[in-house]
C-alpha cells in the first residue's frame, strides 16, 4: 500500500496518468506536468483550510515566478500510478519557496524534482502584495530573511527562431491571467514534432517576469545550442507587447529506445 506523506508542510497525493496528459512518446508533457505541480499546491492549501475564497478575500493570488530543477532520464508512462509531492522550505514577507516531486509509488525513483518560487499579486492593482500571515503560517515553514535565488536563464541574445501564438480565452485560468503551465505550449510547439519526439527535458530554469494579456499576441523565440551528440540546449523567451515576458533554459537528453 502507497503511504502518502500528508501533513502541514509537506503534502501527497496519488495520481494515474491519463492519455491527454501524455505526448505520442506516452510520457507527461511538460505542461502537464506543471499542472500537476499547481494541483497538488492547490490540494495542500485546501488540506489546511486554505481554499481559493479563502485567498481572495485578501484581494490576493498566489503566483509562480520561476522554477528550477530535474527531470530523470526515465519517465512514467500512460497509465502508470505515480505520486505528486510538494514541500513548503522557506518564506519571508513577500516570498515563498516550495518544493515539487514526481516519483513512483514506492518513493524509490523520482521522475521530476523542482524548486519554485511565489509571490502574491494583488489582483485589483496587478501587482507584488506583502504575504498576508494567515495564509502562509499555516503550512509550517520557517520564515528566513534571505531565500535562496533560483538560476537565471542564459539569455537569448540577438540570434533567434521565433513563432507567433495569439492568448486564447482558454488559456487564461481562475485568476484571470494566463496559467503558468501554458507558456511551455508556447515555449516548445516552435521546437517541432521532430526534436520533440528524439528529445526530452533534463535541467529547466524558467522565469515569469510579466503578465501576458488574454487575446494578446506572443512571440515564441528560441536557439538551440548543441553541446554534444547525446545532448543540447534551447534558450527561449516570450515576448509580447514589446516587452520579454518570460525566459527559460532548458537541457535536452535523448529519449530512451523502446
Amino acid at each position: 500500500m502507497t503511504e502518502l506523506k500528508q501533513d502541514a508542510n509537506c503534502y501527497e497525493m496519488q495520481h494515474q496518468l491519463a492519455y491527454y496528459e501524455c505526448t505520442d512518446s506516452g510520457h507527461p508533457s511538460m505542461s502537464m506536468v506543471f499542472s500537476m505541480m499547481t494541483m497538488v499546491s492547490d490540494a495542500h492549501s485546501i488540506a489546511l483550510g486554505l481554499n481559493h475564497d479563502v485567498v481572495t478575500v485578501t484581494g490576493g493570488a498566489w503566483v509562480v515566478i520561476g522554477y528550477e530543477g530535474h527531470f530523470a532520464k526515465e519517465q512514467p508512462t500512460f497509465g502508470d500510478q505515480i505520486i505528486i509531492g510538494t514541500r513548503a522550505i522557506a518564506y519571508n514577507q513577500f516570498f515563498a519557496l516550495r518544493e515539487f516531486w514526481l516519483c513512483d509509488p514506492e518513493h524509490r525513483h523520482d521522475f521530476v524534482r523542482l524548486r519554485a518560487m511565489f509571490v502574491m499579486m494583488n489582483l485589483t492593482k496587478r501587482r507584488l502584495m506583502r504575504i498576508p500571515e494567515q495564509l502562509i503560517t499555516p503550512f509550517n515553514s520557517p520564515l528566513k530573511k534571505r531565500l535562496p535565488r533560483l538560476e537565471t536563464p542564459t539569455e537569448l541574445g540577438d540570434d533567434f527562431t521565433s513563432q507567433d501564438y495569439r492568448v486564447r480565452y482558454f488559456d487564461i485560468d481562475i485568476n484571470h491571467h494566463v496559467n503558468n503551465a501554458r507558456y511551455f505550449d508556447w515555449l516548445l510547439d516552435p521546437l517541432g514534432a521532430d526534436f520533440l519526439r528524439r528529445y526530452q527535458p533534463e535541467t529547466l530554469k524558467i522565469r515569469y517576469e510579466e503578465e501576458v494579456q488574454e487575446g494578446a499576441m506572443v512571440e515564441s523565440r528560441y536557439r538551440i545550442e548543441h553541446r554534444s551528440d547525446q545532448q543540447l540546449t534551447t534558450i527561449h523567451e516570450i515576448w509580447s507587447a514589446g516587452k520579454c515576458c518570460t525566459a527559460a533554459e532548458i537541457s535536452w537528453q535523448l529519449l530512451p529506445k523502446s
